[in-house]
């Protein structure tokens, strides 16, 4: 059991070594949605998903965002006439006063 643990921390520690670390990978998972990135980056960004969860999940946010974010304006006009009524307004003017002290 101890070499097993002590297998899987040196396979972390190496990855963690040869792979950008988390706010480079956040620069390169953006810039992967843009451009074509090597066989070799790309293979160190997977490795690097293998061990932070963080940085797959932002990058699968992103791969969202960047499948959707074309059809936004298309959507806007549909919801653009939904307006909150004066009354709610006024209560929500109303309770952040109470909030605020004012």
């Amino acid at each position: 059991m101890k070499l097993l643990d002590a297998l899987k921390t040196r396979w972390l520690v190496w990855v963690w070594n040869h792979t950008p670390n988390c706010a480079e990978m956040s620069r390169l998972a953006s810039m992967s949605l843009d451009q074509p990135v090597s066989v070799k980056l790309r293979l160190k960004m997977r490795l690097h998903y293998l061990i932070c969860v963080w940085c797959e999940r932002y990058y699968k946010h992103l791969k969202f965002l960047h499948r959707v974010a074309p059809r936004l304006p298309d959507e806007l006009d549909l919801i653009s006439g939904r307006n909150l009524s004066n009354e709610a307004k006024q209560r929500m003017k109303k309770r952040l006063n109470e909030i605020h002290g004012h």
